[in-house]
Order: C-alpha cells, then structure tokens, then sequence
C-alpha cells in the first residue's frame, strides 16, 4: 500500500491517455466515469515492480560472483 500510495503521488500528473481529463480532484473520463487513480495506474505499477525485479536480479548475480568458503566443507 505504502509503495502504491508513493506511486500514485509521484505520477498523477503523468499525461492522460486520449479521452481523459484530471479536474483537480478525480480523473474523469470521456463518458463522465470519475476514477481516484490515474487512468495509467496498473502500467505505472508494472513499470515498479519490473525495475524492482531487475534490481532484485543484479544483486543475486552480484551474489553468485562473490566467491564463498563453505564453512562445512571437508578438508582432505
């Protein structure tokens, strides 16, 4: 919720798709339904969770290059 909420505070005056107007309060679209949330909210949610997946895939690559010592290992 916290990370939806930082979301939609830093990209409510994206721009709208055609069809859709902000009036200050609610996005309204061309039929007069009114919405809380930008019209583009589920693509700007994708767009986080895809940056956060590569970033998540950076750091376990980083991990699989360090090289470790197996505490347990059997010295011969």
């Amino acid at each position: 919720a916290e990370v939806q909420r930082e979301i939609r505070v830093k990209r409510h005056l994206d721009p709208l798709p055609a069809g859709y107007f902000y009036n200050g309060t609610q996005f309204v679209n061309f039929f007069g339904d009114k919405m809380d949330y930008h019209p583009l909210m589920d693509q700007f949610m994708n767009d986080y969770l895809e940056e956060a997946n590569r970033e998540i895939e950076r750091y376990n690559r980083e991990l699989e290059e360090l090289e470790y010592h197996d505490l347990f290992e059997q010295k011969t």
